[in-house]
């Protein structure tokens, strides 16, 4: 099995964010809720934007299969609440375009 260092430079983290934003909304929002609530990409891809509209998350870990609450950063905050502005509380989160977002949560882990 292979094992996978999260990345730890913020300067790193910011560089990333800074490219996601001016390219693609979802893929950094995805980057963004991944790295302020430590949630794995398969919890990440299952919450609808009724879940986004507390301060905290309330799920059920796929992999552990625990019930877990985790309290939400400002700044994700306020960037989920830009990103869901519009959207119907029923619709997930983070739609996937042409079944890409399978493919993108086994690219994002980086090996160093």
């Amino acid at each position: 099995m292979n094992f996978v260092q999260p990345i730890r430079d913020p300067e790193y983290i910011r560089v990333i964010k800074k490219f996601l934003k001016e390219k693609n909304e979802r893929n950094y929002m995805l980057f963004l809720t991944g790295i302020n609530s430590g949630l794995r990409i398969s919890d990440i891809l299952k919450l609808r934007v009724s879940d986004v509209r507390r301060p905290y998350f309330n799920i059920k870990e796929q992999k552990t299969s625990k019930a877990k609450r985790i309290a939400m950063t400002p700044l994700l905050q306020r960037e989920l609440k830009a990103y869901t502005e519009g959207k119907e509380d029923h619709e997930y989160l983070f739609k996937s375009r042409e079944g890409l977002i399978s493919q993108l949560a086994g690219a994002w882990p980086i090996k160093y």
